[in-house]
């Protein structure tokens, strides 16, 4: 039987929904900035701090999670990871006003290590199936991923364009589909992409995406490579890339 279990239920009318979330929470429709980076590493956020000391003001989405906004963008680092986790304060984000994102984040490389804008994801993941018709990519907005592209290439930061593939369970990244996948060119692995690309299409907003590959994921071996200096600082300056498009 096909996923979902209920046979096209994605073209059936929610019982609640993240506007209903935020009448409860009193949020309007301009409540949050109406441009959003999304990423995933407490270093980063550190950096923006940094950065903006002084600057930036807090607008409390939860308990434990905060938007850093200056002017009309903000920053959010997700407290947790994979599709259900993102989706769920996309949708509250998009409730409350927010138009544009870039997800900005590390991803497994399955051919080398660097840069990569994604062009698309493989729907290997759950959540996804809940918003839209079953297909085997989703994508992410031409114009603001050109946009994303041209941003980089002015900013010196060398890169390569390919497409992920968004799985909900990192510990079964098999041999076989590693070596499946890079045959189909697909170059990094996440947790969130194709499902927010596919609510940002059902939601009629934008979003683009990058990935700073963490760990290298071979034919035979795993490579851990979370903990080198140039992890941290390339990604801060993939961050500064896109709080330079936000901000132009």
């Amino acid at each position: 039987m096909a996923f979902p279990k209920f046979k096209n239920k994605h073209l059936a009318k929610s019982l609640f929904t993240a506007e209903d979330f935020g009448k409860y929470k009193k949020w309007g429709k301009g409540h949050f900035p109406s441009k959003m980076i999304l990423t995933y590493q407490s270093y980063v956020v550190d950096y923006f701090k940094r950065k903006y000391k002084g600057k930036y003001t807090k607008i409390k989405l939860s308990e434990s999670q905060y938007i850093l906004k200056i002017g009309d963008m903000g920053i959010l680092r997700m407290g947790g990871i994979g599709a259900p986790h993102a989706v769920t304060y996309l949708e509250e984000l998009i409730s409350g006003g927010t138009k544009e994102f870039l997800n900005i984040g590390t991803a497994g490389g399955l051919v080398d290590n660097g840069v990569f804008l994604c062009n698309k994801a493989l729907r290997d993941e759950g959540t996804s199936h809940h918003y839209i018709a079953d297909s085997v990519y989703s994508y992410p907005d031409e114009i603001l991923t050109k946009k994303f592209s041209k941003a980089l290439e002015k900013a010196g930061i060398k890169y390569d364009v390919g497409s992920s593939w968004t799985i909900d369970a990192p510990y079964r990244e098999t041999k076989r589909e590693i070596t499946h996948y890079k045959k189909k060119g697909i170059v990094t692995v996440e947790m969130e992409a194709s499902a927010l690309f596919a609510v940002a299409k059902l939601r009629e907003v934008k979003i683009a995406a990058a990935f700073v590959v963490s760990d290298v994921l071979g034919d035979e071996k795993w490579d851990p490579q979370f903990h080198k200096f140039d992890l941290k600082k390339t990604l801060n300056k993939v961050l500064d890339v896109g709080i330079g498009i936000f901000k132009s």
